[in-house]
């Protein structure tokens, strides 16, 4: 218990003039019952940790400490539809050393706590999906834009996106600390915005981006270092968010990254061929300067809204192994499973309207459900009431009429990008 005290302590209480571990986040003076305040005054082990004597569930207490002290809630515009962004003041600092090989060791440690990570998490965005409708539903609410500014976007360990991801692993990389002291100072958040169309005007914008705010929408969010070996400058993505498809049966993927002329972004490019021949090339742009601070509050709430959701397990390399994924479109209720047949990939489409009250499931496709459902580390029954769920929500079509409203408020607005 000495240890993972320590390990929080210097996860969450090495501030330095930049702000706390992550970036910049002025300490609120009345925090949670049970919780004390990281401060200069007190810098002891015991900052941070519960002052109750109660049992410490070491991982979703850092992980609830680490939203605290690393995300701010955006300023938000009358009419629009997301808060605007906010990055720190200033860069992380650069974490030295001293020969390739180092680093190689270092990556090495760093790779496989992902692959840890991808193994025993879900990409999960349908869990998200059910919690707000529930939650509105609950609020006696009219209104959903209205109900989304007085929305807390939760983070929770079985419900992870892209924002849940980078956290969770951040968590997992404190243990690194006994072999790279300090290390989880050095991490931190970085923004992404996709499908550039614009990427030199874009890039152009450097560490300016708050200038055109109100145009973007940070789709998604990875954890970053920042690293030097012998003068020569890098930085290490870590992106658990993402799922790999490096070779389908009918195409294949292959990432391309480099770094912008000024050094502010990466550009991340995918590269999609058919095997007719076709080509497809997407951009996106990650800002590494600056620390984000609002993956909760813009990021994971623009996903609420977003018209694609999907519940996928992979392995440790991020191939897919199982899901479940859908469109939401008004009056559409059709979506895709597919999992694992003796080595072979199987894909197969359903409709929602099958899985309401009262209509029954055949015994052949109950079984299909139990497999999908073992594969994505779930109980037999798990992916059944999933559906379920999911079938009796799609039936309000006046709140999917709002959800895509908003969407296509934040694609416009994201349009000239």
């Amino acid at each position: 218990m000495d240890r993972e005290k320590l390990q929080i302590q210097e996860l969450l209480c090495t501030a330095n003039r930049n702000g706390a571990v992550h970036g910049f986040k002025p300490p609120n003076i009345s925090t949670s019952p049970g919780t004390a305040l990281c401060s200069d005054a007190d810098n002891s082990e015991n900052a941070y940790l519960p002052t109750n004597n109660n049992t410490i569930h070491f991982k979703y207490n850092l992980l609830d400490e680490l939203l605290d002290v690393t995300q701010v809630h955006g300023p938000w515009l009358t009419k629009h539809p997301l808060p605007l962004p906010v990055w720190a003041p200033r860069a992380k600092d650069v974490l030295k050393f001293d020969s390739v090989l180092q680093y190689e060791y270092f990556a090495s440690q760093i790779e496989f706590q992902i692959q840890q990570l991808l193994e025993h998490h879900n990409y999960n965005t349908i869990g998200n999906f059910l919690a707000l409708y529930q939650g509105f539903k609950e609020s006696g609410c009219y209104n959903l834009r209205d109900y989304l500014h007085t929305y807390l976007p939760p983070i929770t360990p079985i419900h992870h996106t892209c924002v849940g991801l980078a956290l969770e692993l951040w968590t997992k990389l404190v243990k690194l600390n006994e072999k790279f002291p300090g290390l989880t100072n050095y991490l931190y958040l970085v923004s992404c915005e996709e499908n550039i169309e614009t990427v030199d005007e874009y890039t152009s914008l450097g560490d300016h981006l708050e200038t055109v705010v109100t145009s973007l929408e940070k789709e998604h969010v990875l954890l970053a270092l920042r690293f030097e070996i012998s003068g020569r400058y890098g930085v290490l993505l870590c992106d658990p968010g993402k799922f790999v498809q490096s070779q389908e049966a009918h195409s294949q993927k292959e990432y391309n990254y480099a770094f912008s002329s000024n050094m502010a972004f990466i550009q991340w490019t995918e590269i999609l061929t058919k095997t007719n021949g076709v080509t497809t090339q997407d951009v996106a742009l990650i800002y590494i300067s600056k620390p984000y601070l609002t993956a909760v509050d813009v990021t994971e709430r623009r996903n609420l809204v977003y018209n694609f959701r999907s519940l996928l397990s992979r392995d440790s390399k991020g191939i897919l192994k199982a899901g479940v994924y859908f469109k939401i479109k008004e009056n559409y209720d059709e979506f895709t499973i597919f999992y694992q047949d003796v080595g072979v990939k199987k894909r197969l489409k359903y409709n929602f309207g099958m899985f309401l009250q009262g209509k029954r499931i055949d015994e052949g496709t109950q079984e299909i459900l139990r497999e999908c459902s073992t594969q994505l580390n779930l109980t037999n029954d798990a992916l059944e009431s999933i559906l379920i769920s999911l079938a009796n929500l799609l039936c309000d079509q006046d709140y999917i009429k709002q959800l895509l409203e908003i969407n296509c408020q934040i694609n416009n607005l994201a349009a000239d990008n």
